[in-house]
Parts: structure tokens; C-alpha cells; sequence
């Protein structure tokens, strides 16, 4: 609504200079029709003149009604564009639609009773690119009525009556909350939800005829009349003398002091058969044996016919529970009415975030908004203040005298850890306890460098890191700025931090774990009240608290890294990630001893393989190549070159066969992924150059392979 009102302004500023604003009658307009159900009101059939200009009426029943708006335009007008300047009294529902000779569109009024000059503002484009601006004024009405049923019996002096007014738009009722002075029956009018309430004080004796008049702030129009006013509410009355005399006190609300001995001045209607320098009781009931509220002592009589009293309260009382009676030992004497409650007492306070109940706390964080209620004596009196915040009242209908809400904003760059509630000026004792956040925050700000050429954070890490290359360090780092970023504030982090690596069989190596590592933000508005003392600096290179070196890990060894929060510093949200690095490596070196046995043999220069050879003695480096995708598992092949030892058991003095080569050899092993097997026959199949011989040579063959 704001921003159409502006909007509404600077069309008016940009537009008036270049052309003035005209009536309708004057300009390319022919007519404008405003339709509703079954009626029409239009500017050729229905307006009429108020406040010195013709307007065009049209009748409302809802407070957001929602008319149908045709604009006609003269004959040959080249009219190409229809714009309704915006206005915070309408918002248009749908598009303006441009026909031949008119334009339509539906608009939706926003509080019709309270609107003031209303009207349509149109901007026509023509076809000789003129602009033309043009008022429509509007005059809603609306038909009210307005009926006032009598209480049943008399009024008596001193008694306030409350009755209600029957209409069908209350909002459209001027309402004066004043009481009216001097008259033998004062009144005032209220508004109570949908309601109009009339409150009725009778003074003088007699029958008394009371008249209120009714205003209207829209009109009814009635044979092109236009009126403001319904016919005044008229009815007689009998006012009566109370059996007991009402003395109406200056105060509507006494609260004792604290001693419960010194008085409360108060002044009291004075009285012909009020006694000066009297002590009269003030009990609940007019019968003998009422308990007692307090005492009045008439101590002067003043220039404005009040008497200025003592009252001591002895005990609480409200007016809803009735009267007061004065008494002279037991003898009721007059009737007074009045409030007599506790001094202000905050009990205790309640805090309620968002998403959660009701927690019994005065812990308070900063940069939240929170609600706040107070329970205790007198909430309903007191007028709180919070030092150096800034406070709402929710709903005064939740205010009574034993709680009262508030919607609370706690700065971001409160300084102080207690925030202090005033009453009226004076400090109740009661505070807020500002409290730095501590909840657990996503490992987004956890990093964890591997070597020199890696770096993952945390918490985007969802699969097993393989690392190829040789692992020199192993450092968790912290980006402790992420942590209160954008005035959202976690406060410092407790970590756990557990280390576990073992080697590719699964056997253990070593343990290691970093209990409670506090990691504090920084480049907050809230790091200079976090404990310095306890936070951890710097990063964590694991090498410099495990034995066993990163760098010194064996292949496909696993590092287990689990990081935690405390969970006894959160209350609830504690997280967890745990993260597995495997030293990936492709293929594996070693020398190996073997003692192929049977292997057929084919020399250069031979067509025929050689019988098979005794059992040879062979010693060779071989590559082992890991399977792609698995974790530590070999391929079932190896590719090696070294020596062979032909037919090396072989002690016979016909042993022609035995001979020394220089070899490269292929290998096939079935179970080598099998650590329980302990014998296996590998299959062999190389080539070489035998020494003794000194010829090439081919080989064949299976062998048997011992693992110790």
C-alpha cells in the first residue's frame, strides 16, 4: 500500500507539469459504469454533487468489495492505451481489457469506511501520441442501521451499565470514547471486537431521557439526499437511589506497599454524612462477618467536594468480585468500587524459539528473536522496559495480572551478559541472562589436506578417498571465519577426533584420539565473548602425534578419521562424519622364489620341445598389478625377469639338461587373493637365454610356490 501511494505520487509530480488533470466531462470519456450484482452506477445515470464536484456513488455491503469498472470513450477519441494510476485505496484484480469503445477491468477496494477522496485517476494514450489525465471522484455509501435495546429495570446512582448497540457496520460508526460531562445520565460509546458497546453512568435522581447521536463516516444516500447522521438513539430511564450511597474513589487501582503499614493516599467523593477524622472498614460483603480489605481513615475534606483519605489494604480484591462496603463497626454504610492489587512481582520467565515449546529459562542468545513471558503479581499494571533492547508486545489481550508476552529481538552486538528489566524506572531484580550460542555446525568449515596436492572439506566427502601418491602429511585444518558467517552464529565448536589405521589386511597399526578440541570462530561480532583460553589454534598435522608416519605407510593401508561433536556440550543436533583414505597404489614389486617343475622347453634351432625338465629353482622381481575398483586385491597374473636354475636338483652324472638362464617369465596364480593358501601351482610361460648353451630359449610350464 506504501509503495502505491508513492508511486501514485510520482505519477502526479512527473505528469502534472505537461498536462493538468480534467473531469471527465471534459475530456474523451463518454461515460464510466461501476457494476456490481444487478446494479449499475455510472457517471451519465447516477452522479452526484458533494463537496462542491460531481462524484460517481455506488453502493458497498463488505468492507474489500470488488466492482466491475467499464470505461466508455467518445466517438473517433483514437484512444490506444487505458492506465489506472495506482492508489492504496484499490488494488486492480485483473488486466485492463481495450475494446473498440470501451475498457474493462475488475478492482478490489481496500476499507471502504475509512477511505478518504476517493477516485479513479486514468491515463489515455492516443493514436497522435497525446496523453490525456483524467478524475473519475467516487462516493461510496452504504445503507446503516443502528438499534439500541434498553436494559430491562432502572439505573441507579453510582451503578455503571453496560448494554450494546445493534448495527450492521460497526466500522462505519464514528465513535467517541468520552464520557459526556454534566448530563443527569453520562455515556460514552466503545468498540469491542465487532461490537458497539455503550456505557451508561447515571448521576441525579429521576427520570432522565438520554439521547446519543449516531455519525456515520461513509453516507447512506436516499432520494439523491446525502446523510451522515441515523436518527439519535432516544429512551427514558428512572434513576434511582441506591439503599447505600456510591462514593467513587480518584483511583481505580491501589497497590499496598511493601510494608503493609504505611498508607495510600487516596481521595474519595465527599458526603454530607461522611465523618472527618474516622476509620471506617472496608469489607467484600454488606452483611455482618465480610472479610476485611482494608481501612479508610477521612482525613480532609478538599476545594473539588473529595475528601483526601488513608487507605491501608490488608488484602487483595478486584471489582469483579463486587462492591466494597464502608462500614462503622458493622452498620454498611456507603458503597465504593476499586482495584486493590500486588506490587509488580516478575516470578519467573519463559522462553519460546521457534519450532520449540515453552522452555522455563531466562537464557537469552544473541542475534535471536524470541518470546518472552513473564509470570508473577500485578503483570497487567506494569510498564517493562528491557536495558538496551528493543521489545514488542505481542497481544494485549494475553495481559492480565498473572503474565504478560513479549516478542523480543536480542541485538547481535549486545555487550553486556545480563540484560536488565526496568519497571516504570526502577530495576526489578529480574534479568535476562545473555548466553553465547553453542550448537553444532555442519563440517563445512573442517578441511583435511592430504599431502600437497589434495584438499577435501569435510563435509562434502560421501566415498573413500583414494590416494595414489606418497603421503608426506595428513593435516586437519579449520576455516574458523565459516563458522559465525553472516551474523549466524554456531559459537565455538567442541570436537572429537578419532584416528585408526591398519594395514591392508586389517591388522591394526595404530590408534590416536583428540578429546575436546574447541574450536572458536573468528571474524564474528561475537568472538571477543568467546574463552580464548580454551580454543585451539592453528591446524593438525596427524604426523606429529602417531608413531607410525604417514609417510611410512605400507600400500592400500586405511586411515579411519572420525570427527564428532561433543555431544555433552549440545542438547540436541550433535554431528558426526567419518571418512576412509586408502593409499591406492596400481602394482606391486618383489622378489620372489619359485620351483617350477615339468616345464617344456623349446631351444632355438629345435623344432621340438625338450622332455620335461626335474624340478628348477628359480629367483626373479615381479610385478603384481591390483585390480581396478577393489580394494588390495591382486590381479591373478604376474610379470617378472630374473634367473633360472633348469633341472637344478638333478645330481645325476648323465644330467646334460642342467643349465643356468637369464629369463623373462608371465605367471598365472589362481588363489593369489587367498591369504590361507599356502601352496599353490602357479602356471609359467617366458623366454630367455641359456648360459651354458648360449641359445634362446622358450618356456612352459607349471611350478609349485610356497608362501611361509
Amino acid at each position: 500500500m506504501k509503495q502505491n501511494c508513492i508511486l501514485t505520487l510520482l505519477f502526479s509530480i512527473v505528469l502534472c507539469p505537461a498536462f493538468g488533470q480534467i473531469s471527465l466531462d471534459a475530456s474523451s470519456l463518454s461515460d464510466i459504469e461501476l457494476l456490481k450484482d444487478t446494479s449499475i452506477f455510472s457517471w451519465n445515470g447516477s452522479k452526484i454533487l458533494y463537496g462542491g464536484g460531481y462524484h460517481v456513488p455506488f453502493e458497498y455491503q463488505e468492507e474489500s468489495e470488488v466492482l466491475e469498472v467499464r470505461v466508455y470513450f467518445r466517438y473517433e477519441s483514437g484512444i490506444e492505451k487505458v492506465d489506472l494510476l495506482p492508489s492504496s485505496d484499490f488494488e486492480v484484480l485483473d488486466s485492463i481489457f481495450l475494446f473498440e469503445n470501451y475498457a474493462r477491468f475488475k478492482v478490489k477496494f481496500r476499507e471502504l469506511s475509512t477511505s478518504d477522496r476517493m477516485k479513479f485517476s486514468f491515463l489515455l494514450k492516443h493514436s497522435n501520441e497525446s496523453d490525456e489525465l483524467v478524475d473519475v471522484p467516487l462516493l461510496p455509501f452504504t445503507q446503516t442501521y443502528a438499534t439500541y435495546y434498553p436494559p430491562e429495570g432502572g439505573l441507579y446512582v453510582g451503578e455503571e451499565i453496560v448494554t450494546e448497540i445493534t448495527t450492521n457496520h460497526p466500522e462505519n460508526i464514528i465513535i467517541d470514547e468520552r464520557w459526556t460531562e454534566g448530563l443527569p445520565i453520562n455515556y460514552r460509546m466503545r468498540k469491542r471486537g465487532q461490537s458497539i458497546i455503550l456505557y451508561l453512568s447515571p448521576n441525579q435522581l429521576g427520570t432522565h431521557e438520554i439521547t446519543v447521536p449516531i455519525k456515520l463516516k461513509r453516507p447512506m444516500i436516499r432520494d439523491g439526499s446525502i446523510q451522515y447522521t441515523l436518527p439519535d438513539l432516544k429512551n427514558t430511564f428512572t434513576v434511582r437511589a441506591g439503599r447505600l450511597t456510591f462514593l467513587k474513589m480518584d483511583q481505580q487501582e491501589v497497590t499496598p506497599n511493601d510494608d503493609r503499614k504505611t498508607p495510600v493516599e487516596v481521595q474519595i467523593e465527599n458526603h454530607e454524612t461522611l465523618q472527618l477524622g474516622k476509620t471506617y472498614r472496608l469489607e467484600d460483603r454488606e452483611e455482618i462477618g465480610g472479610a476485611l480489605i482494608g481501612e479508610l481513615f477521612t482525613k480532609t475534606r478538599l476545594n473539588n467536594n473529595k475528601v483526601l483519605c488513608l487507605f491501608r489494604p490488608y488484602a487483595f480484591h478486584r471489582k469483579s468480585e463486587g462492591y466494597l462496603y464502608l462500614k462503622d463497626g458493622d452498620r454498611s454504610l456507603f458503597v465504593t468500587s476499586v482495584d486493590v492489587t500486588p506490587k509488580t512481582k516478575i516470578e519467573s520467565i519463559h522462553v519460546l524459539r521457534e519450532g520449540k515449546d515453552w522452555e522455563k529459562t531466562n537464557k537469552v542468545h544473541p542475534g535471536e528473536q524470541v518470546a518472552i513471558k513473564f509470570e508473577g503479581q500485578g503483570m497487567h499494571k506494569a510498564n517493562f522496559r528491557f536495558l538496551g533492547v528493543d521489545f514488542t508486545l505481542s497481544d494485549s489481550l494475553l495481559r492480565n495480572e498473572k503474565f504478560v508476552f513479549f516478542d523480543i529481538k536480542i541485538p547481535n552486538n549486545i555487550r553486556t551478559e545480563k540484560i536488565e528489566i526496568f519497571n516504570r524506572g526502577e530495576n526489578t531484580g529480574s534479568f535476562l541472562s545473555v548466553t553465547e550460542h553453542q550448537l553444532p555446525r555442519d563440517f563445512d568449515f573442517v578441511s583435511l589436506e592430504l599431502g600437497v596436492s589434495q584438499t577435501y572439506t569435510l563435509n562434502e566427502i560421501t566415498r573413500p578417498i583414494y590416494f595414489e601418491e606418497n603421503l608426506s602429511d595428513l593435516v586437519i585444518s579449520f576455516n574458523r571465519s565459516m563458522i559465525d558467517e553472516n551474523n549466524e552464529f554456531y559459537g565455538p565448536q567442541h570436537l572429537t577426533i578419532k584416528l585408526k589405521i591398519s594395514n591392508k589386511l586389517g591388522n591394526l597399526i595404530e590408534l590416536y584420539q583428540f578429546d575436546d578440541i574447541v574450536i572458536c570462530p573468528d571474524n564474528s561480532l561475537r568472538e571477543a565473548h568467546y574463552d580464548a583460553e580454551s580454543c585451539f589454534s592453528g591446524n593438525i598435522n596427524l604426523n606429529n602425534y602417531i608413531s607410525k608416519k604417514t609417510y611410512n605407510l605400507d600400500e592400500w593401508s586405511k586411515i579411519e578419521l572420525e570427527i564428532s561433536h561433543v555431544s555433552d556440550e549440545y542438547s540436541k543436533g550433535a554431528l558426526k562424519k567419518k571418512t576412509l583414505i586408502y593409499l591406492k597404489k596400481n602394482h606391486h614389486f618383489d622378489i620372489d622364489v619359485s620351483f617350477p617343475g615339468g616345464l617344456l622347453i623349446l631351444k632355438a634351432g629345435s623344432n621340438d620341445f625338450d622332455n620335461f625338465s626335474g624340478v628348477s629353482f628359480a629367483m626373479m622381481g615381479e610385478f603384481s598389478f591390483y585390480q581396478n575398483g577393489k580394494i588390495a586385491r591382486l590381479r591373478p597374473y604376474k610379470l617378472g625377469a630374473g634367473f633360472i636354475a633348469i633341472d637344478a636338483f638333478n645330481f645325476s652324472e648323465n644330467a646334460d639338461d642342467r643349465d643356468v638362464g637369464l629369463v623373462i617369465v608371465g605367471s598365472v596364480h589362481p588363489a593369489i587373493n587367498n591369504p590361507n593358501s599356502r601352496l599353490t601351482f602357479p602356471l609359467y610361460i617366458g623366454f630367455g637365454y641359456l648360459m651354458k648353451e648360449q641359445k634362446l630359449f622358450s618356456l612352459i610350464g607349471p611350478g609349485i610356490r610356497v608362501r611361509l
